[in-house]
Parts: C-alpha cells; structure tokens; sequence
C-alpha cells in the first residue's frame, strides 16, 4: 500500500481521532489522481459494485481551469448525515456498446428524514468514467412513506440514458478505488470519497 492510499485508509476511519486534516487529505486526493492520469490506470466496473458511505467532500470550483491546485481544504461529513451510494450491474447487456451498464441508488438520511434516488448508470473502464441519472425519488420520514415518484424524465430519461452523449450528462471519473476506499472527481469539478459501507 503506498502512504497516500494509507492515509486514505484513514480518513475513513470514521470515528478515528488521527483523521488527516482537509488540506492534507485533498492534496492526497490530488496527487493519487495525477498519479491515475499518468499511469493510465483503469479499473472494472464490478469494483464500484456495491454499497459506499460518502465520507469527504471539496467545493466545485471550476477544477478544468485550476488543474494542479488545491480546491479547497474540502470538508469530512458530520455525523448527523449519512449519504450512501450503491451500484449494482444490469444481467443483461447489450454486448455492441463500450459502457458497462448498471443501476445507482443514493440514500440520504437526516435523521428522521429518508431521501432515495435511483436510476440508470453506465461506467467506461478506459476513461474510469461513470455516468449517472437520477429518475425516481422516495421521501420517507420516520419510516413512513411521503412521497414515490419518478423526476427528471422519469421512464423516459431512463429509456434514454444509454444512447445520450456523456456531455450532456452528470458523471464521475473514478481515480482510486480499492476494496474499502473509492475516490472520484465529480463533473463540477469536486472531489470526492467513499468508504465501503459495513454489510450486515
């Protein structure tokens, strides 16, 4: 393991007291994605699936135009909000299109408060990007159910996920992913980092 991916190791401890401050761990984040860039490092979809807790976070501040620089100190997530992000892949592919395709839900929890999303993704390994819609929302407080719908499109959106040009839509470009720890820049130009999410 090599120190940067160790330090990663612990910043998602997330009650550990020798957590890295944001500015060292943003410019952690920097250098492993340089790193990702120079080495021309690819990863397969199969080691996003599953479940992951949004662990840190940097602001988007226009990151095509200050490559190299820091974004920020960036922030860790307090403790009172969970986000968690899973990705699952589709059985049955169309074997004629570059992307590997699959399904993403993004649960937020704010105490009481349950927002779901979900929707159809599809991740390019050569790149190490995944792009993403969200097309339904479940609103649930308290474990009661206020609200299910589709958003953004809905059936249709997903129906035309697969054959929209990734220009026209949201992704994340993966630059480290390991067993426990997966980090990405986001197309706004934030950074970002997950840890595997405990499995009961």
């Amino acid at each position: 393991m090599t120190a940067q991916a160790d330090i990663l190791t612990r910043a998602v401890l997330l009650n550990s007291q020798r957590r890295p401050t944001p500015e060292a761990l943003t410019a952690q984040l920097l250098g492993l994605e340089k790193t990702a860039k120079r080495e021309k490092r690819t990863y397969p979809f199969v080691s996003l699936l599953g479940t992951w807790q949004l662990t840190f976070i940097t602001g988007t501040k226009k990151a095509q135009k200050q490559a190299g620089k820091v974004l920020g100190q960036g922030r860790y997530l307090p403790q009172w909000v969970t986000v968690a992000i899973a990705y699952d892949a589709l059985t049955d592919q169309d074997s004629t299109t570059p992307w590997q395709q699959g399904s993403v839900t993004n649960n937020v929890h704010l105490g009481p408060l349950h927002l779901s999303l979900t929707g159809p993704v599809k991740f390019q390994a050569q790149k190490r990007l995944l792009a993403f819609d969200f097309t339904q929302l479940t609103v649930s407080l308290s474990g009661l159910r206020l609200y299910r719908g589709q958003i953004r499109g809905g059936e249709t959106a997903r129906q035309d996920f697969y054959a929209t040009t990734i220009g026209k839509q949201a992704f994340f470009s993966y630059f480290y992913v390991s067993p426990d720890v997966i980090a990405a820049r986001g197309r706004g130009g934030g950074l970002a980092l997950w840890v595997k999410a405990e499995t009961s």
